[in-house]
């Protein structure tokens, strides 16, 4: 191969390298902080096929997500978890979020939830561990109230 040739390819790999790396300095961060309520289907477990709420309370700062998850508890009672690790990136989100379930005695709960979103809508797969037992299920759930900024 030619010097030339050699001094054309390293000069087009840089550009796209270069290319690449502004498209992602442009583009629009995301932000998926607001309150999102939808469903989930259990798909496994004494629940499995049938549906039940999940809201989540998103804060979403960098890459970080914080906030809670509320599912049906025990009676139907509403389960609010702290959300205690989660991100989002581009179009896709993972949290886990842990509490306990109002009930004599307590039960330890955690939830994991995968998701894919686009704009106002996102879904995906999760688990619930209830003591050591693990659930699994499908879910979505559309924004409904974005967050507020705060007053400057």
């Amino acid at each position: 191969m030619s010097k030339m040739r050699k001094a054309f390819i390293a000069r087009l790999v840089l550009f796209v390298v270069l290319w690449l790396a502004g498209c992602s300095f442009f583009s629009e961060p995301i932000d998926i902080s607001g309150l999102w309520v939808g469903s989930l289907l259990w798909t496994d477990g004494p629940a499995a096929q049938f549906t039940s709420p999940i809201r989540l309370d998103l804060i979403h700062m960098d890459r970080d997500l914080t906030g809670t998850v509320t599912v049906d508890g025990p009676g139907s009672e509403p389960l609010v978890l702290e959300i205690t690790d989660g991100y989002a990136r581009t179009v896709s989100m993972s949290l886990e979020a842990s509490g306990a379930a109002p009930t004599n005695p307590p039960q330890d709960v955690e939830i994991e939830l995968e998701a894919d979103f686009l704009e106002t809508q996102m879904s995906g797969t999760g688990a619930q561990t209830i003591n050591g037992r693990t659930y699994h299920f499908t879910w979505e759930a559309v924004l409904v109230a974005p967050a507020v900024p705060p007053a400057e």
